[in-house]
């Protein structure tokens, strides 16, 4: 059976089609496709990439007997309408699912057994399962309300803010230096290609996807912090301990508070920074002084189509899939 997989985030949006023995058929990416964007066209993106990837895998939609898109923005209902509506257009509403791109990756971290995940990317938030199947979410808002803390696209934001207030109380004071802010506000203006903070708040401003665009520089601070710049490594600790607190306040619903943590983590802030680890890690001390930060098993592109075979039955070949992606991956990359 041909199941097609669909990981749909805030920056970037990926799809895989494979079958229950592991075999990888087609990889693709394309732009972010959060149903909480505000130009409101994501259904119809994720639709025509659907089309796109059984196409360029040499199928027909007939040939795909699973369909799972796992999307942000879920809880945008107009817009899950309009993705059911797309999925009825292709003809594959009787065997289509839609969830939330953070179960997604719970899945590949810890299947359908009790647990804690933290996803931490463009956007912020975290998921927990208990020993009855309950679930549990924390933070998770998205942009419209300011950011989730500890998000790229807040840290962005935030190092926008001070970059903007310095050069205010800088203004017609020629010989004021500030080491640490020159070292952000060079970092900025290199990620964006401008010669001023004025331009890059601009370029942010004006993007089409000005979520995506500032949460770019969400690594930007985590590099910087690395560097031991002390405005980035502020920056982390205000962000991860406002996560942190939401993050405990689930797991405490949840009951699962240990004395020995291990928590489950997704998205490219938290698994690639490990001066993020730590930090949050810190912020978490002294309710959890033992954490184990377990990353995904499998590539969380496949979640999704982990989660619809799970539904109905069908045992997957983790073994067989995991080899399979790694070997595209590297064929890929000849």
């Amino acid at each position: 059976m041909i199941i097609l997989s669909i990981d749909g985030g805030a920056s970037r949006t990926r799809g895989v089609l494979f079958t229950e023995t592991g075999e990888v058929r087609h990889y693709q990416e394309t732009e972010g496709t959060s149903l909480s964007r505000s130009d409101a066209d994501a259904p119809e993106i994720l639709g025509g990439f659907i089309q796109e990837l059984a196409t360029q895998a040499g199928l027909g939609l007939e040939d795909v007997g699973l369909v799972n898109v796992g999307v942000a923005g879920v809880s945008n209902l107009d817009a899950r309408d309009r993705l059911f509506r797309e999925l009825d257009r292709l003809g594959l509403s009787d065997r289509a699912i839609v969830t939330s791109d953070v179960e997604a990756a719970y899945e590949v971290v810890w299947g359908d057994a009790p647990g804690v995940l933290v996803c931490v990317g463009t956007g912020a938030i975290g998921w927990a399962r208990d020993e009855q199947g309950n679930t549990y979410r924390a933070s998770g808002r998205g942009p419209q309300l300011g950011g989730d803390p500890g998000s790229g696209y807040w840290m962005g934001k935030t190092a926008m803010v001070h970059l903007i207030m310095s050069e205010e109380s800088l203004a017609g004071n020629e010989d004021a230096e500030d080491e640490v802010l020159d070292e952000l506000r060079h970092r900025v203006m290199e990620t964006y290609g401008v010669e001023s903070v004025e331009e890059a708040a601009r370029v942010t401003g004006e993007a089409a996807d000005m979520v995506a665009g500032t949460a770019l520089l969400g690594q930007v601070v985590c590099d910087l912090a690395e560097e031991g710049n002390d405005l980035a490594v502020a920056i982390l600790q205000e962000g991860t301990q406002g996560l942190a607190d939401e993050l405990l306040q689930m797991i405490d619903k949840a009951g699962l508070r240990r004395e020995k943590m291990t928590i489950g983590i997704n998205g490219n802030i938290i698994i690639n920074s490990a001066v993020y680890r730590q930090i949050m890690a810190d912020a978490l001390s002294y309710d959890l002084p033992d954490i184990t930060w377990l990353p995904p098993e499998i590539d969380p592109a496949f979640g999704a189509g982990l989660i619809a075979a799970r539904l109905n039955h069908i045992a997957i070949d983790r073994d067989s899939l995991k080899k399979n992606w790694s070997e595209h991956h590297l064929l890929s990359s000849c």
